[in-house]
């Protein structure tokens, strides 16, 4: 971009000073380098050779295909996000599987405690019972032992009376074990339980999650469908757009050709005239000149010059003035069009003012044609007969509407019309166009 706009200045000041007019005073010079400041600091990207219609259509076009890119992506998080919760869902159900099983060998395990415990209760309670029914055995054996039993026999009672005592303390330790071993297992079945309560909520939100992932990956493919027909027919739009565009380019560069031909004519009118009024004067130097020396004394006075061409409207300057008074946003010259991929002429240079800015023409002249066309909206063209030893023509095109009509003459400055975004425009803007014996030059080079 900076290469582009640095070339502009470049041809731009080579031209001012190649011309004819490079004598003009410094503060000319100055006012024109301004301009090309303007020009780099107000530049913009507009593309005047872009209808309004292809301008939407690329535009549709493009926030479909972003739509639809951003569609597609969410569509493949979603998915990853589901085949994440279908693999931990199978994780979860298979953790579920064993806490259930192991909270089924631990009921086991404590409804056998129970038993054991329960067994035990009931036959140290008939321990006990028999004990409290037969009395103390030490005082049953010393009993014995007054009334005349055998001490022997009194011995083995008394180690009798003491085996059956540790049979039954150990029936106490038994279902004292037992009650703690019971008790773990319950704690034991208790946990395991919370955790099976834990795993299947967590199962459950897990599934939850995965049928809500399944229903917006269901819903997003649906929309991506959607917009696969939308980006579709936006394509097609933005591409019979773009067909219209080439059409209407070539329709500028037919009628680019036909106004062409029309000013060379004009032209080699002019070239004829200007031959002719050289010859005349040629005839009329001689006849003086005969004259002049037939007779004696009298001096022959001149014939004032002439004007600058049968078109000139009273403006003998050399130079163009400005149309308007804004920024230039685009110039000049051959530029590459975003959209159709061609190399195309841009004929003119571009000033952009609001619509409804009064135009005023460039120099004196005649206006031999004013009217619509699809590429140049209202257009009005001035011929200003030769200038520079060329056949100089003006356009302003895109303009609202005229002031002015054809074969009427006009003064520099003249407003002549109001700009507007007539035609192939995406914008209110002045498309100001100079022609050369009937060809395009680059505007700046004559302003």
């Amino acid at each position: 971009m900076r290469t582009a706009l640095a070339l502009a200045v470049v041809v731009t000041m080579t031209g001012a000073l190649a011309s004819p007019s490079a004598g003009d005073d410094k503060g000319d010079l100055n006012h024109r380098r301004k301009e090309v400041q303007a020009e780099i600091s107000g530049a913009r990207a507009q593309l005047d050779q872009s209808s309004a219609r292809l301008a939407a259509a690329t535009k549709a076009l493009q926030s479909a295909q972003a739509t639809l890119s951003a569609a597609r992506t969410a569509l493949a998080t979603t998915q990853g996000k589901l085949a994440t919760a279908q693999a931990r869902d199978l994780a979860m159900q298979a953790a579920l599987t064993k806490a259930e099983a192991s909270l089924e060998t631990a009921k086991k395990q404590a409804k056998k405690g129970r038993r054991t415990q329960n067994r035990a209760a009931r036959e140290v309670e008939r321990m006990t019972v028999e004990s409290l029914q037969g009395g103390s055995p030490s005082m049953r054996a010393f009993a014995a032992l007054v009334n005349g039993v055998d001490p022997a026999t009194y011995g083995k009672q008394i180690s009798l009376d003491q085996a059956v005592t540790d049979a039954r303390l150990a029936k106490v330790d038994t279902l004292e074990a037992t009650s703690v071993i019971l008790d773990l297992n319950r704690k034991k079945v208790q946990k395991l339980r919370d955790e099976v309560a834990v795993k299947r909520k967590e199962a459950a939100d897990n599934l939850a999650e995965q049928k809500r992932l399944e229903q917006a990956a269901r819903e997003q493919a649906a929309k991506v469908t959607e917009l696969v027909a939308a980006s579709a027919s936006a394509q097609k739009t933005a591409a019979s757009a773009r067909q219209a565009d080439a059409s209407e380019l070539a329709a500028l560069e037919s009628e680019r050709g036909r106004i062409s031909s029309k000013l060379k004519a004009i032209a080699a009118q002019e070239r004829l005239a200007a031959q002719r009024e050289r010859e005349r004067k040629q005839r009329e130097a001689a006849k003086n000149k005969s004259s002049a020396s037939s007779s004696k004394g009298g001096g022959g006075g001149g014939n004032g010059g002439g004007g600058s061409g049968s078109n000139g409207g009273g403006d003998s300057g050399s130079a163009l003035s400005y149309p308007v008074s804004g920024p230039i946003t685009s110039s000049y010259g051959m530029r590459f069009h975003p959209v159709l991929h061609v190399w195309k002429l841009h004929d003119g240079t571009d000033f952009g003012v609001g619509c409804g800015t009064p135009v005023r023409a460039a120099a004196g002249g005649r206006v031999i044609d004013r009217y619509y066309n699809a590429g140049y909206g209202n257009r009005v063209i001035i011929a200003h007969g030769q200038k520079r030893g060329r056949s100089v023509a003006t356009t302003y095109n895109h303009l609202s509407r005229f002031s002015t009509y054809p074969g009427q003459r006009v003064s520099r400055g003249e407003v002549i019309g109001y700009v507007g975004s007539t035609g192939y425009s995406t914008g209110c803007h002045l498309h100001f166009m100079v022609l050369l014996d009937g060809d395009t030059t680059n505007p700046m080079n004559w302003l």
